[in-house]
């Protein structure tokens, strides 16, 4: 009797010990699955909208400050001219450059927190590692956290527009990153808009040292914000 006794008190034991075991290879199994399945399906069927509404924050932000605010073309770049009228030197005023600069910063980052907030939708069929159940099931929220900080930079571009005449554009080129918060990892999806922020058509030579090197592209992108 006694070692029956023995017996079924081992076997409750050795029964607990293959319990955590079984558990614990299941968890284990559990976060390989997540990482090497699940996640690279989310992040392949959620990066196009991260994208989309990463853009359309960026935009909608640089739209808002350029329709409010005062930096037009004129207000950023200035033209000193010669004895025969022609455009001499082109300089940038940088105070009016790098407040329009700050503006769309602290507006993109804002319309970025904002549209963060409302996450980004999988359905339920990508947790089966199936590509063709990816769009299938109802859809689960992930939460998105934008990086603090937005990247801007200025580039200019000097095109033909007739006879005697240069059309001179100036855009903004915004880089952001964001990260997708899913169950096992947080992947940072980068992305960038260029929006065109002001431009103007020159009547007369322009001096081909600014037509064909980036030089006024430094001197737009001379003080950091």
């Amino acid at each position: 009797m006694r070692y029956l006794k023995v017996k079924n008190k081992l076997s409750k034991k050795t029964k607990s010990r293959l319990l955590l075991v079984f558990i614990f290879a299941f968890l284990i199994l559990l976060v390989v699955y997540l990482s090497c399945v699940v996640n690279p399906l989310i992040i392949k069927a959620s990066e196009a909208k991260i994208r989309s509404l990463t853009q359309q924050s960026i935009s909608n932000s640089v739209l808002s400050v350029i329709t409010s605010s005062t930096s037009t073309y004129t207000n950023l770049i200035k033209y000193q001219y010669d004895n025969d009228n022609n455009i001499s030197l082109i300089t940038v005023d940088t105070y009016n450059v790098n407040m329009l600069a700050r503006e769309i910063t602290l507006e993109a980052q804002s319309g970025l927190e904002t549209s963060s907030r409302s996450g980004v939708g999988v359905h339920l069929g990508a947790f089966f590692g199936i590509p063709a159940l990816a769009s299938v099931g109802p859809i689960i929220k992930f939460g998105l956290s934008p990086i603090g900080t937005v990247v801007i930079n200025f580039r200019s571009e000097f095109s033909s527009a007739g006879i005697n005449q240069t059309h001179h554009k100036i855009y903004v080129n915004i880089e952001s990153s964001v990260f997708v918060i899913l169950p096992t990892a947080s992947p940072e999806v980068q992305t960038s808009a260029e929006i065109l922020v002001a431009e103007c058509v020159i009547v007369g030579k322009v001096p081909t040292t600014y037509l064909q090197s980036s030089y006024l592209d430094e001197m737009l992108n001379l003080v950091p914000v």
